[in-house]
């Protein structure tokens, strides 16, 4: 968990990190104690943040995650305001951190950005004029198909982009972590699984530019990637360009700052 907190509501005054707790409950207690550790003392005017997996329609609840099934179903939002005695207002994660680089990294001076973070899984996110685009559902680049009947994937589906560059799978494929990963022909293949899910991208987000956060993006250069994408974007003869993510750990930070609104 990553939290934050910001005096004027444009810079991040105080941060800390601490690993997630699997259950509900000894997060929120984590959340409570550290947010006001934090705050020094201050007030709570708004809350704003993201949490890993799709949410429900009014984005109260997590309803859905491979990762932290202790947090699925439970009533975060309605819990974190009796706890701030402020509005919050909740994301997905990744949705967040590509809010921040859109509007303070890579994507500056861009209309439509296209995020994806390539981590333990792999989430995104589709900004149009600095603002997480409208949806019904929520966006998971990660669980697009790029080969049918393919690895299994922790959501139980087949065949999904997580399943085959996401960090986790990763060193369950090749047993070994990503960055300790040194045959450039391994990365040489999930770099192809990856121009794949880029092309199938662009083809249906139409972005001006794509960012590539999350740790596994440490180990894939840029330049064979986009000579694989070429390949595989046969119907757009100029694609977008691919920058690599530039803010880190701070995108999510910045992102909710942009997600929270300013009355």
């Amino acid at each position: 968990m990553r939290m934050a907190v910001s005096s004027d509501g444009k810079e991040i005054s105080r941060s800390k990190i601490i690993p997630t707790p699997p259950d509900f409950d000894q997060g929120i207690q984590a959340f409570k104690q550290i947010a006001y550790k934090l705050a020094n003392g201050q007030n709570f005017k708004g809350v704003a943040g993201g949490i890993a997996g799709p949410l429900d329609s009014e984005k109260t609840m997590l309803i859905s995650s491979p990762h932290i099934s202790g947090w699925v179903q439970k009533p975060l939002k309605i819990t974190l305001e009796k706890i701030f005695k402020c509005k919050v207002f909740l994301e997905n994660d990744t949705a967040l951190v590509g809010l921040g680089e859109a509007v303070r990294g890579a994507g500056v001076g861009y209309s439509i950005v296209a995020y994806l973070g390539i981590g333990t899984g792999i989430g995104g996110a589709r900004i149009v004029k600095g603002k997480i685009d409208e949806n019904a559902l929520g966006f998971e680049p990660g669980h697009q198909i790029i080969v049918p009947d393919g690895n299994i994937c922790n959501c139980k589906g087949k065949g999904h982009l997580e399943a085959y560059v996401g960090g986790l799978y990763i060193e369950k494929i090749y047993g070994q972590k990503a960055e300790n990963i040194t045959d450039p022909k391994i990365w040489d293949e999930i770099t192809k699984y990856l121009a794949v899910g880029l092309a199938n991208t662009i083809v249906h987000w139409s972005p001006h530019i794509i960012i590539l956060g999350g740790s596994v993006m440490k180990s894939i250069p840029l330049s064979p990637l986009y000579k694989h994408l070429l390949q595989a974007l046969t119907i757009f003869p100029n694609p977008p360009k691919v920058k690599q993510a530039t803010l880190g750990q701070a995108a999510g930070f910045y992102g909710a700052l942009t997600f929270l609104p300013s009355s």
